[in-house]
């Protein structure tokens, strides 16, 4: 996704699709300048929608970053984890190479959903209740619960730190990549040192031996 200018005033006969389209120009707002700039005025305009339409489905900005930080919440959850009972039985953990390979590609095509998010959880005081956040850190404390974890690792601050780089190396890579192809580079570096500094920082290596062996073959310089 990308920003853009003020769409087109649009047919307001179906008011689900007028909700979401205000929820889309949200969502590129609360990327953009974060929760305290979010207002029901601009988003509006960029909806493409009168004032009028927006208050009605938002009467308040309250309402408005609520709906948009849970919107953008539940998508987050679906595209990471919506699939997980097809890809995996009830019962086991998500390894941790195929959890940051998809966190990075979800990070690299969805910019502004991702930093969206991290905005949110970023200001929320007190505990933070988002549902995806939730996922991510039980899925981590099961994991090391299991023994495949390092016990004394700080579970939601190590959470963090994954999270919050993930979703910012694409600002860094869309910045100083020079095309698609260079972008995507980028991202496989992103992967790699990030499962380096997991296997040896989070990870029980001899729990791991066979992501260990893939690790060492993918570093090798070439014969």
């Amino acid at each position: 996704m990308t920003g853009r200018s003020a769409r087109g005033r649009r047919d307001n006969s179906d008011p689900e699709a007028t909700r979401r389209e205000i929820l889309q120009a949200a969502l590129e707002v609360l990327a953009r300048d974060g929760p305290e700039n979010l207002n029901v005025t601009e988003v509006a305009r960029r909806a493409g929608v009168n004032r009028g339409t927006a208050y009605q489905h938002f009467p308040t900005r309250e309402d408005l970053v609520h709906a948009t930080t849970s919107w953008v919440s539940e998508r987050m959850y679906e595209a990471f984890y919506g699939d997980m009972g097809d890809l995996w039985d009830e019962g086991q953990v998500y390894p941790p190479d195929l959890a940051t390979e998809r966190l990075a590609d979800f990070a690299m095509n969805n910019p502004e959903l991702s930093r969206a998010w991290l905005f949110d959880v970023m200001a929320t005081e007190g505990a933070v209740t988002d549902r995806f956040w939730q996922k991510f850190v039980a899925e981590l404390k099961e994991f090391v619960a299991r023994g495949y974890g390092r016990a004394d690792i700080d579970i939601e601050v190590y959470a963090f730190i994954v999270l919050s780089s993930a979703f910012l190396w694409p600002i860094w890579a869309g910045a100083h990549g020079k095309g698609v192809r260079s972008r995507q580079k980028m991202q496989q570096r992103f992967i790699d040192e990030m499962m380096r500094l997991v296997m040896f920082g989070a990870l029980v290596p001899e729990r791991h031996e066979e992501l260990r062996e893939r690790l060492r073959a993918r570093r090798a310089p070439p014969a």
